[in-house]
């Protein structure tokens, strides 16, 4: 378990490792192009929701924001804890939980402590998706990817070895 503590710490250290150099680097709406109109860093503050939805409700929605995290990395926490470290076969079961534990925690962080409760994005796909996010996101999303690999192909098999 030690080690998969270890990959959310650093999953985690990412995520806010790169969003405390942006905005400490950058100006909000600033962009460093990485590849020309394909993907850039762009310094960005959503006070919104999934995908920049309701925009401007991080101050009026900071707590029902922060107990959805809390619950979501309760129950994300318990699944992890829960599950049977000894058996190989849970590796995409715990490594799409910790990613979940990871992107949670990761936007959570930036609610508590921004000032405006908002969340930093920068990863700027333009050339090719209108929305800009950061790790967090990307380790939500892969999370929610491999959790599904795992509940609707993997977890039958483990079943039907064991049964």
């Amino acid at each position: 378990m030690t080690k998969w503590i270890l990959f959310i710490l650093l999953l985690l250290g990412i995520d806010q490792g790169t969003k405390i150099w942006v905005s400490s680097t950058m100006s909000q709406g600033d962009t460093i192009p990485v590849i020309r109109d394909f993907f850039h860093i762009t310094y960005t503050r959503n006070t919104g929701v999934l995908f920049g939805g309701l925009q401007g409700t991080a101050a009026q929605y900071y707590w029902v924001f922060l107990i959805f995290a809390v619950i979501a990395v309760g129950v994300f926490g318990y699944m992890f804890v829960k599950s049977d470290f000894k058996d190989k076969r849970t590796f995409v079961y715990r490594f799409a939980l910790s990613l979940l534990i990871a992107g949670t925690l990761g936007n959570a962080i930036d609610r508590l402590l921004q000032i405006d409760h908002a969340v930093i994005d920068f990863i700027d796909f333009n050339g090719i998706w209108a929305y800009i996010f950061n790790f967090a996101d990307v380790f939500l999303n892969v999370g929610i990817f491999f959790f599904f690999i795992d509940i609707f192909f993997l977890e039958k098999k483990r079943v039907e070895n064991n049964g």
